[in-house]
């Protein structure tokens, strides 16, 4: 009786604890969420285009018959190669992984300008918007061709036969200069957005 008696107590005073006491949600804005999308998209394309300036610095100071890449993209290579296609022989699996990584380093660039458009309605940031559209198109059929074809065909590569026209060096400085042109361009329309949104901002 006597336990009964103290279940029910028991019951009672949970009930009135969970009436009383309200626990707080963590409520996420969507511009917040967007704001932090864009604040790390914009870190992380300045990294990329690092990337990009030191490649194409490196094969005009040298001779190199491959891109030239930094360890941490060497790194990230090798690990979605051999993730993604460990039945491929090593040199198809770092084709395929670059070409991977390249194509997920894009999408990250675009949905980072689609956020910044959303705070800064500028012509120069749709501009951008559309530049990097046709460069994610790139590398989704660089990406695609090499999976299929067994080598990347597209406008870096004039479509497989850069090497063919002129040999592999040219093919190299062809494709490394085609593709830092086309993180420049949108990286520097960003910026002029940037800048006039804040001297609107002051003015």
């Amino acid at each position: 009786m006597k336990v009964a008696v103290l279940h029910s107590l028991k019951r009672i005073a949970m009930t009135a604890i969970a009436q009383e006491v309200r626990i707080p949600t963590l409520t996420i804005k969507p511009r917040f969420l967007v704001a932090v999308i864009a604040v790390l998209g914009v870190l992380f394309q300045i990294g990329h285009f690092v990337e990009h300036a030191v490649q194409f610095g490196v094969w005009l100071l040298s001779s190199r018959n491959t891109p030239y890449m930094s360890p941490v993209a060497m790194a990230c290579v090798r690990f979605l190669g051999n993730w993604l296609f460990p039945a491929k022989d090593p040199a198809v699996r770092m084709m395929l992984g670059m070409e991977v990584l390249h194509l997920i380093g894009n999408s990250i660039f675009l949905v980072t300008i689609g956020s910044l458009f959303y705070f800064i309605r500028s012509k120069f940031m749709r501009y951008a918007f559309y530049v990097e559209l046709f460069h994610l198109y790139e590398h989704i059929m660089l990406t695609l061709t090499a999976l299929f074809l067994g080598k990347s065909v597209g406008l870096s590569t004039l479509f497989g036969g850069a090497a063919t026209l002129g040999g592999q060096q040219f093919a190299l400085g062809y494709r490394v200069s085609w593709h830092f042109v086309m993180n420049l361009i949108p990286s520097t329309l960003i910026m002029i957005a940037i800048m006039q949104k804040r001297q609107k901002s002051a003015g």
